[in-house]
């Protein structure tokens, strides 16, 4: 039986590894302008658009190999922002600080700016048009890669704030480069749980939950190289759930499946699933406090911990709501 996730899941949590922290931080603070949440000696993370969330973790690693160009690995991550006059806003910083921009597209449902942090990881940022206007047909979204025109959208940014900041974005999707199509789609759609909401584009698929226009890409196009172990780039990525029943379903279901998993210690109440994508990169799972839009926090599982026996069959949450098993 094909999974699903709850129309709530959304993308939390980008961890990138990096060999000069100082330089990855003053790029993300300075250039982009995220504020820094916690800090150590070899490590930062940044905050997002909602209270306490950390969209954005970096862990240096001084003698980290760097990942090359043409390999499997992360393509970008995307950084949202709530309104188009937030992403002009972003956008007039980057023209300020003299920062060079790699692309800018329409693509429909949104607008994007493209860029490479220090390190060469691709960065996102967009804003979404209004869901009214995205264009939809058996269960695909229509997208397009027109060319933006900046000039037009920096006219949209607001007079200088006091702050000198657009209201801070949230993680809205990552794009990854992968081996192979199919056994890509396999996990991420049969296993995971998200619907194929476009198809179109040669060697890409886009998944979603919700009838977003996607949460996660992937494409070919990078060939089936893997990088180093240990290099810089992608450490691991997030999706929040709104219900903790989900990572003890998809932990069950994992091992009929062939995918390693494995738990990580966190809050005993809110604990995070890990599983080994088939590209060999860390997604992990969690329950959110604030992705079902409360501040309740994650509801308490019938399983008190417990992973049920395996089954096929669809698990019920307190609320009387399917989700994957």
């Amino acid at each position: 039986m094909k999974a699903f996730l709850p129309d709530q899941t959304r993308l939390g949590q980008v961890h990138l590894r990096t060999a000069k922290l100082e330089r990855a931080q003053k790029f993300y603070s300075e250039v982009l302008g995220l504020k820094v949440s916690r800090q150590s000696e070899s490590s930062v993370a940044f905050s997002g658009a909602s209270p306490g969330a950390e969209l954005l973790v970096l862990s240096e690693d001084s003698s980290a190999p760097a990942r090359p160009p043409r390999s499997i690995g992360l393509y970008h991550f995307a950084l949202r922002y709530a309104a188009r006059h937030d992403l002009a806003h972003a956008y007039q910083r980057l023209v300020e600080a003299g920062y060079p921009v790699a692309g800018a597209s329409d693509h429909g449902v949104s607008e994007a700016i493209y860029l490479s942090d220090p390190e060469g990881n691709g960065v996102e940022l967009y804003a979404d048009r209004p869901r009214s206007h995205w264009h939809w047909q058996n269960g695909q979204v229509a997208m397009a890669t027109s060319p933006l025109d900046l000039d037009n959208l920096l006219a949209a940014a607001p007079v200088q704030l006091a702050t000198g900041d657009a209201s801070p974005p949230d993680l809205g999707h990552i794009h990854l480069h992968v081996a192979d199509l199919s056994a890509t789609e396999r996990f991420y759609s049969e296993f995971l749980g998200l619907a194929v909401t476009q198809r179109s584009y040669p060697g890409a698929l886009f998944f979603a939950a919700g009838n977003y226009h996607h949460h996660i890409g992937v494409n070919v196009w990078a060939g089936k190289a893997l990088p180093p172990d240990g290099s810089t780039g992608l450490v691991s990525y997030r999706l929040e759930v709104p219900v903790a029943e989900i990572l003890y379903c998809l932990r069950n279901r994992a091992p009929l499946l062939d995918y390693e998993t494995r738990m990580e210690a966190q809050e005993e109440s809110n604990p995070v699933l890990q599983i080994r994508d088939p590209n060999g990169n860390w997604l992990e799972v969690q329950a959110s406090q604030t992705v079902a839009g409360t501040s309740q926090g994650p509801r308490r599982t019938g399983f008190a911990g417990k992973v049920p026996e395996a089954r096929r069959e669809p698990c019920k949450t307190e609320k009387d709501q399917t989700i994957p098993c």
